[in-house]
């Protein structure tokens, strides 16, 4: 009996080593998983930390250059041959500080010098000068055509000619006669030859003008 219970004694001994071993392996494994835990956690708050610090607040304004446009223009090519690259073109904007004023009033036209001007269309119309239309009446009653005064005949006649710078009759034409053939054409240019105008003026300078008289013959038999 003595034996067995030494024999007991000494398994219940083992036993407990046993058991001491199997603890002691289980908290070494329990430590080594808190550490591995915490190790990790201590990484993660560090990538945290790395997160926090590249957020920056800003506080001005960042100004962006802009680079100017880039307009692509077609170019046409001869014989339908392909450019080997597109031709580009640079345009720079800029700003321009433009003042828009009224521009100056044209200068009046100038006269030029060999410029006719119509009897309508002048400033000043040419004018018969003082006695100059009695001058007109005694030539004609002087030089009345032989054959009308002759019959007693009465006559019209229209002319048109050119009043110079100076007041000169020039370049007289005769465009209405009546009765003609019977001389009272001629008569009539020859009197309108003996008078002289007032020269037209166009801003303020004498020009020549085209005109047209009527001269009216009458006689008593």
């Amino acid at each position: 009996m003595s034996y067995n219970v030494g024999e007991m004694a000494e398994k219940e001994s083992k036993i407990s080593e046993i058991a001491a071993i199997i603890v002691f392996l289980g908290l070494t494994f329990i430590f080594a998983a808190f550490h591995k835990f915490q190790t990790e956690i201590k990484l993660d708050s560090s990538v945290s930390d790395e997160i926090e610090i590249e957020k920056v607040e800003v506080t001005e304004q960042v100004k962006k250059t802009v680079k100017p446009a880039i307009v692509r223009i077609p170019i046409a090519v001869e014989d339908e041959e392909e450019l080997e690259e597109d031709v580009e073109l640079e345009i720079e904007t800029a700003d321009f500080d433009i003042r828009s004023e009224p521009p100056p009033p044209p200068p009046p036209p100038s006269v030029a010098e060999d410029e006719i001007f119509d009897f309508y269309a002048i400033q000043e119309k040419p004018e018969l000068l003082p006695g100059n239309s009695d001058k007109i009446t005694d030539y004609i009653t002087k030089n009345y055509p032989p054959l009308a005064k002759k019959t007693g005949t009465s006559g019209k006649v229209i002319l048109k000619f050119v009043c110079s710078k100076e007041g000169v009759p020039t370049n007289i034409e005769i465009t209405l006669e009546k009765p003609a053939d019977m001389g009272f054409g001629e008569v009539a240019i020859k009197a309108i030859e003996q008078v002289r105008f007032k020269p037209g003026m166009q801003r303020d300078k004498p020009v020549p003008v085209r005109m047209s008289q009527r001269i009216t013959f009458n006689t008593t038999r």
